[in-house]
């Protein structure tokens, strides 16, 4: 079943200069090891090309029951996240991303554990806030229940009525039986 793709997520280019930045961040510190001496230069030299493959591999899309994602040049991931289960959608940024411009959307569902982080996430978004809001909107529009302030006062009180008048033939046959 094909369902309308409602929103494409927008990568923003610059995200692959974060991802560098952030791997020779990496390296850099695995120099304290020993390691990093090594990993370094070669991260100087194919970083650039490993961040270009991991951009050009990266999708996502809102349909209309789920949100799908796709990454990865040699191990490929796709993930398939239906809007019932999500809980919520994080917006993140922080002194790197913030320094280029960038925002991530996190995306948690019901039994993701907190040992495990979000359950997908979605780096460098330019449209960040307009993703987050029409997966929220298109969650909540599809919830189908409705909430609690949109029944009518007076089918509530009728309805606690009912209770209440239920719950006193109950009194009354227990203590007829007593």
């Amino acid at each position: 079943m094909n369902d309308t793709v409602r929103l494409k997520a927008v990568f923003d280019p610059k995200v692959k200069i974060y991802w560098y930045f952030q791997g020779l961040i990496a390296h850099f510190m695995l120099c304290f090891t020993g390691l990093g001496f090594f990993t370094l230069p070669l991260w100087a030299v194919f970083g650039i090309f490993v961040v270009s493959k991991r951009y050009d591999t990266l999708s996502a899309e809102l349909t209309d029951r789920a949100i799908h994602m796709k990454s990865g040049y040699i191990f490929r991931v796709e993930k398939t996240i239906p809007l019932e289960k999500i809980q919520d959608l994080s917006l993140r940024t922080g002194p790197l991303l913030t320094a280029f411009g960038l925002a991530s959307v996190q995306v948690e569902t019901a039994g993701g554990s907190a040992q495990q982080g979000s359950d997908m996430g979605l780096p460098g978004l330019s449209n960040a806030t307009e993703f987050r809001n029409a997966v929220l909107e298109l969650r909540d529009r599809q919830s189908g229940a409705p909430a609690i302030a949109d029944r009518s006062s007076d089918s509530s009180v009728e309805l606690l009525r009912e209770i209440r008048d239920s719950l006193a033939r109950i009194e009354q046959g227990l203590a007829s039986r007593g």
